[in-house]
């Protein structure tokens, strides 16, 4: 670990919008998990959590068919990313990112004292530099953008001197073949970040978990604090990893309405960008002051470094003739 870490200012962020359909934040249509929900109304507050949520690490073991040793429970993405950073980051390191991406990259970086830069979207171009410590998104955020795993496996064994972190937040709502996860053994040089607040409908409670090697793994659950999550956060995480149903349910719809959204936008002359995620990238000025004024809250990209371009999440099915009529109006 850094012996000195250096205070950053947080990210801009979506989601917590006061309008009536907040398509800011990126999360399963459906809704709540009604497993997980129930899980977490019913877990034990007057009792210690596990203080290394080990049954997280076996539900999401068996759930991705990998050795429980490769799990690394965490109380959200984000602080799985920032685990990453810290943990392998710091003065004379040098950590690449292919932009644009999620800000907290940046960030985590910058409090590590790690040297931290954009790249563009290319995998080639961003491994031809040889950085210490590569970032990506799979999918992409914000553009909705997907690498085939099997060509990221490639990568890392191109480049074993680079340490890939993969940040699979949005992964369950991306084609087959896009996850690390599924059910091969991980290659060293590699970590997986994966959120469950996002595939559960369930962002008030931060949960998540790391997916490398068994030795790295070892070392990022060396560094954690112990209760990594609530009992009410690890109950749902349990819980929610044996609701597939809900997950891909939630992934289908995520994929029609967006779909739907991608037709209206084209229709009224945006440009719009290809997406494997669970939400939509277009360029649409005035967009979201035009939402705005019928209650529905877009993700502004001007602090991605996208000024006129508009994120917007696949909606409740009660929501989507509302966000249909609006874009078209």
């Amino acid at each position: 670990m850094n012996p000195r870490l250096f205070p950053r200012p947080p990210a801009s962020h979506g989601g917590g919008s006061p309008h009536p359909i907040d398509l800011s934040a990126s999360l399963n249509p459906l809704g709540p998990s009604p497993i997980a929900l129930a899980a977490a109304r019913s877990a034990d507050l007057t009792r210690y959590p596990d203080p290394a949520a080990a049954p997280l690490a076996g539900a999401a073991a068996a759930r991705h068919g990998l050795p429980v040793e490769t799990m690394v429970p965490v109380p959200g993405a984000s602080w799985g990313l920032w685990l990453c950073l810290v943990a392998y980051g710091g003065r004379g390191r040098r950590c690449l990112a292919m932009g644009p991406c999620f800000g907290e990259y940046r960030r985590y970086a910058e409090i590590a004292g790690t040297a931290y830069e954009e790249t563009s979207s290319d995998l080639e171009v961003a491994t031809t530099a040889q950085p210490d410590v590569l970032v990506l998104g799979n999918p992409a955020n914000p553009t909705g953008t997907a690498i085939p795993a099997g060509r990221l496996r490639a990568a890392c064994e191109e480049r074993p001197g680079t340490l890939f972190v993969v940040d699979e937040a949005f992964a369950s709502f991306a084609p087959p073949g896009t996850s690390l996860v599924e059910g091969d053994a991980l290659p060293p040089n590699l970590v997986v970040v994966r959120s469950l607040t996002k595939e559960l409908g369930m962002p008030g409670l931060r949960m998540g978990y790391l997916v490398a090697d068994p030795e790295r793994a070892a070392h990022l659950r060396g560094v954690l604090p112990a209760w990594p999550l609530s009992a009410p956060a690890l109950a749902a995480a349990v819980a929610g990893c044996g609701d597939l149903g809900h997950i891909r349910a939630g992934a289908a719809t995520g994929r029609r309405h967006v779909a739907s959204m991608t037709e209206a936008l084209a229709g009224g002359g945006a440009e719009v960008r290809p997406s494997s995620a669970n939400y939509v990238l277009c360029r649409a000025p005035g967009l979201v002051r035009s939402l705005t004024a019928r209650g529905i809250a877009g993700r502004d990209c001007a602090s991605f470094g996208l000024p006129g371009w508009v994120r917007l999440a696949a909606p409740a099915p009660v929501d989507l003739p509302a966000v249909l009529g609006a874009i078209g109006g």
